[in-house]
């Protein structure tokens, strides 16, 4: 179930997750793969599946504006009809929030985060309207329950003990294509020292304690008067919290934002920045952590169980609210030659995702 993917294939964390774990799948010779897709879609991710358009299935155009709906309502009356025998298909798979009600299949579903039951207020009134009961049927229902991290499950299981023995935990990776793109400058921060955070602007990435940290390491270092933090993530769709020093650091050059940073770009930032900060207050991976680690930046994160999970003694971990310890930690890594990881030479693979996906989703033998 792909619908949330942009003909583009490029978005946020998730739309990512569903483009890598479906390449890795199509590359298996156990699995034929289908994807349901929006009508606006279909033609671009045909590439996802070989070309083969018989195997994508685009939702009615009519039912945009009601997606999430459509699929847990609709979607199941309509899957049978759908794959070549008419048959019906042996697993769907809901990849962000949903599975259809009433599908003779298994279902599958991907457990991002448990944000949307723990902090509703940082989402749209709709959405909470459209997706908070029916993703927590979707759980109850689900006959598998793929959780990206040991955090989420621990998360997922905090309101749905029942569900723990159909509950599984399968770690992401990093991009290939973000691995494997070459390196292109930023021009807003080439020659100078930079901080970076990637993510968008919700009140639980705690963008404001970053910032505030920033803007004392700044103020109270003479030395670091030419360093700059780099918010890097896509446009803003919900609450934005930036706290009270953000607008200053902007004026005075000393915060950059960066939006539709492509995969060059974005390797480039992580290669050369002279630290990485991922304060989040919650999260479910933490993907920003492990691109950090695998491109070799110097990383600092929250005491969020994720990020610590992904991260490990690989970073330095600091109180997600504690202004000062962050201020310090940048003060630390923006002395000339401070010390840089070497990238992990052995980074998570998609296709290992996907291996213990599928045995994740198969019931045993």
């Amino acid at each position: 179930m792909a619908s949330h993917v942009p003909a583009s294939g490029r978005l946020g964390g998730i739309v990512r997750y569903t483009v890598e774990l479906a390449r890795a799948l199509e590359r298996r010779d156990d699995v034929e793969l289908h994807l349901l897709t929006s009508a606006a879609a279909a033609g671009p991710l045909t590439a996802l599946v070989g070309g083969d358009a018989s195997r994508v299935h685009a939702a009615p155009a009519a039912a945009d504006a009601v997606l999430p709906a459509w699929e847990r309502w609709v979607l199941g009356t309509r899957l049978g009809g759908l794959d070549r025998s008419g048959a019906g298909f042996d697993v769907v798979h809901g990849v962000k929030h949903l599975v259809p009600r009433g599908v003779r299949a298994r279902t599958a579903l991907t457990v991002h985060d448990m944000v949307l039951a723990d902090r509703p207020q940082d989402f749209p009134l709709a959405k909470r309207v459209l997706l908070q009961r029916p993703y927590a049927a979707s759980i109850r229902q689900a006959d598998a329950l793929v959780c990206v991290s040991e955090a989420t499950r621990a998360a997922l299981l905090a309101h749905h003990p029942q569900v723990a023995g159909r509950a599984s935990v399968v770690l992401s990776a990093t991009s290939p294509a973000l691995l494997g793109a070459p390196a292109a400058a930023v021009p807003q921060l080439v020659g100078r020292r930079f901080g970076l955070v990637v993510g968008d602007s919700q009140p639980r990435k705690n963008l404001a304690t970053a910032v505030s940290a920033w803007a004392r390491a700044v103020a109270g270092h003479p030395e670091h008067a030419d360093a700059v933090l780099a918010l890097v993530g896509p446009p803003p769709w919900g609450e934005e919290a930036y706290g009270p020093d953000h607008a200053r650091l902007v004026a005075s050059g000393h915060l950059v934002q960066l939006q539709g940073v492509d995969d060059g770009a974005l390797r480039w930032c992580y290669e050369n920045a002279a630290v990485v900060l991922a304060p989040s207050l919650v999260e479910g991976y933490g993907l920003p952590a492990q691109e950090a680690l695998d491109l070799g930046a110097p990383l600092v994160t929250s005491l969020d169980p994720a990020l610590v999970e992904v991260s490990g003694d690989a970073a330095r971990h600091v109180a997600a609210t504690d202004v000062g310890a962050w201020a310090s930690a940048v003060v630390a890594h923006l002395v000339p030659g401070a010390p840089r990881p070497a990238p992990r030479a052995d980074p998570r693979t998609w296709d290992a995702v996907a291996a213990e996906t599928v045995r994740a989703v198969l019931p045993a033998p």
